[in-house]
């Protein structure tokens, strides 16, 4: 059954309680078998993602095909990989059997590395955007932000200011990106002054510079 080799270490549980318990709708044999995968896709979508990938596919059979865990851990394995294709697909089925909007983010930047912005920013109008987690929900705006670059219009980043979180001065990574990208809309259209406020602001919530916002500055 297990023709994949997951590494003996892994055990299955160290996934998350809320995905065990999902799993538990499983026969013990197979929850064991998909969890065991499940974690090697973890463990390895970041130094292997093509690896991820197949351990994904391969916690992707019988009953286990049914649970929405499963299918987004093929989307987003699949979405490292550069399978897009694939990743809007098992995103989307996933978002389907669930109902939660947690993977909107990825979905939208899926659709826009396929060539369509404009479904990507449809995806700024689905329903229940207020139950995202609120990282997830800043990185759905960046993606539709840049969406609407693509499709020409150039100060759609000064939109991401209307955020509630935008100005808090929170230390947040996402609320950083925010800043950052707003303050590169600025640049672009040659607002100097204002964006090298922006990038000064940014560094206030980055300051292991993830943004590369310091470099701006330097700039």
């Amino acid at each position: 059954m297990d023709e994949l080799k997951v590494p003996d270490e892994i055990t299955g549980k160290e996934l998350a309680p809320e995905i065990k318990a999902e799993l538990r709708t499983l026969p013990e044999g197979l929850a064991l078998f998909v969890s065991r995968h499940l974690v090697a896709a973890g463990e390895f979508v970041d130094t292997d993602s093509e690896l991820a990938l197949k351990h994904a596919k391969a916690a992707n059979v019988a009953a286990a095909s049914r649970l929405a865990i499963v299918r987004e851990a093929v989307g987003v394995t699949a979405y490292h990989a550069g399978d897009f294709k694939l990743a809007l697909s098992e995103l989307r089925t996933a978002r389907r059997i669930s109902g939660r909007p947690d993977s909107l983010a990825l979905i939208a930047d899926c659709e826009r590395a396929l060539g369509r912005p404009e479904k990507s920013v449809e995806c700024g109008n689905e329903k229940d955007l207020q139950k995202m987690q609120r990282a997830d929900y800043h990185e759905l705006m960046l993606v539709i932000a840049g969406a609407r670059s693509d499709l020409g219009q150039k100060d759609a980043g000064l939109a991401l200011a209307k955020i509630p979180e935008f100005n808090t001065g929170k230390p947040a990574a996402s609320v950083a990106r925010l800043r950052f990208v707003y303050a590169q809309t600025l640049k672009k259209l040659g607002r100097d002054e204002e964006s090298q406020m922006w990038f000064k602001k940014t560094v206030e919530l980055d300051p292991d510079d993830l943004t590369g916002a310091k470099e701006f500055l330097d700039q």
